[in-house]
């Protein structure tokens, strides 16, 4: 039977995989994507966009046309409530700042990079399932078979098919059950607090996870709850906690007007903090499927896009010099944990520090509420990646919160006050 040929054949057409097949199709490379069901469709997601994943947006042509048809909304004023209730809430658009976070639909967001990568040139094919991969071990060429019996070979293999991927699964690169969920839910009308953004909550028995409402660009409101490894809660928790911060959070429950139409919950697995080994004999994997995804924040969409672009170079220079060894692209591996695989390690440090001690989250917001814009505009560009967590130990950030810790210590011992009461249980 004869089969179309191509350079590289990418699984899943997500942020990762579509940004891969754009980059390679750019650089003149055939490369086939499939995505299993047909565009438009949806993902779960907080939506966020931070702005390293805009940088390649914009060389895609994307958030020009995005902004422009008013399907991007920034995130100028937001913040955090902290497990005792203090509230900081910061407002950048006075402040210079490289690029706000904007919130994006992944309905809208996937498909438009979908599309992009076929109008740089890739063969895209959604509503196309992958049924089957098998590799020669002659020759190392893949052999490909999906939707309906088609077939197709390639002489690479790129993963991006989420965090369960059955890809990377099936050849046993990938092992384990993801470790994280988050749910989600649209909430349409009926919005109280109009001059917010978007707002964190946490809660003692939440950390290291957290809770997230976002207002997409067409008034919606997006709320997700993550419930990250760690802490006292699993994913068994998830509906409750869920539930909890939209009906009786003080701060959550009030964007949400009577009347409002509420979103089933829905939910999905995430696979954090990075695999071991993303890489095989002609074999990548980028994304969700190999867990580019932040143990603090559950952030991972620029990740897959930074990743992608490497994982693309790779391949090109694989091609080039004919070599798709495992000990040649073992060098993706080495480009993604230099790039933000070790600053995953932070996170998961700091993750566990919050949850031991979460007063120092009350601690924080209540420096930041008195810092201000240029604090919170550094804590920002460190939450989304902009700049490494261990800027978190930098004095600008750390005496701050040194300082009220001092401050908290001299109102317990000489005032027996504190910060504030709690809002959780």
């Amino acid at each position: 039977m004869n089969a179309e040929e191509f350079d590289v054949a990418i699984v899943g057409a997500g942020p990762g995989g579509a940004t891969t097949a754009w980059y390679l199709a750019r650089s003149g490379r055939r490369v086939v994507l499939f995505e299993r069901l047909p565009f438009p469709r949806d993902k779960i997601c907080g939506d966020a966009v931070v702005p390293r994943a805009q940088i390649h947006l914009e060389r895609m042509g994307v958030l020009p046309r995005l902004i422009e048809e008013g399907k991007a909304r920034p995130a100028l004023k937001g913040g955090f409530v902290s497990p005792a209730g203090v509230r900081a809430i910061g407002d950048s658009s006075g402040v210079i700042v490289s690029r706000p976070v904007l919130a994006i639909k992944r309905r809208i967001l996937d498909e438009e990079v979908a599309r992009a990568a076929a109008l740089a040139g890739a063969d895209l094919r959604d509503g196309c399932p992958v049924t089957d991969v098998r590799q020669d071990p002659g020759n190392g060429r893949w052999t490909i078979t999906a939707g309906e019996g088609s077939v197709c070979t390639a002489r690479a293999l790129v993963a991006s098919d989420g965090a369960n991927s059955r890809t990377a699964r099936s050849l046993g690169l990938v092992t384990g059950h993801p470790t994280a969920f988050c749910s989600r839910a649209y909430i349409k009308g009926g919005v109280n607090v109009e001059d917010i953004d978007g707002m964190a909550f946490y809660r003692n028995d939440l950390l290291p996870g957290y809770a997230a409402i976002f207002r997409e660009a067409d008034g919606d409101l997006n709320f997700c709850c993550y419930i990250m490894p760690g802490g006292p809660s699993g994913p068994d928790d998830l509906r409750e906690m869920h539930d909890w911060f939209l009906r009786d959070h003080p701060v959550a429950a009030d964007f949400v007007a009577e009347g409002a139409e509420i979103e089933s919950m829905r939910s999905a697995p995430l696979r954090i903090g990075g695999v071991a080994r993303s890489f095989a004999d002609g074999f990548l994997a980028v994304g969700d499927a190999a867990g580019q995804i932040d143990p603090l924040s559950g952030e991972g969409i620029q990740f897959a896009m930074d990743a992608a672009e490497m994982a693309a170079a790779t391949l090109h220079e694989g091609l080039n010099r004919n070599d798709l060894s495992e000990h040649f692209l073992e060098r993706y591996q080495e480009a993604w944990m230099d790039s933000f695989g070790r600053d995953f390690r932070w996170s998961s440090r700091i993750a566990a520090l919050l949850t031991k001690h979460p007063r120092l989250l009350d601690l924080s917001a209540a420096a930041a509420k008195r810092k201000g814009g240029l604090f919170f505009q550094a804590w920002g560009q460190i939450m989304t990646a902009e700049k490494p967590k261990s800027q978190l130990f930098r004095p600008g950030i750390l005496l701050p919160v040194v300082e009220e810790i001092l401050r908290d210590s001299w109102r317990r011992v000489f005032r027996g006050g504190s910060l504030a009461g709690p809002v959780d249980r």
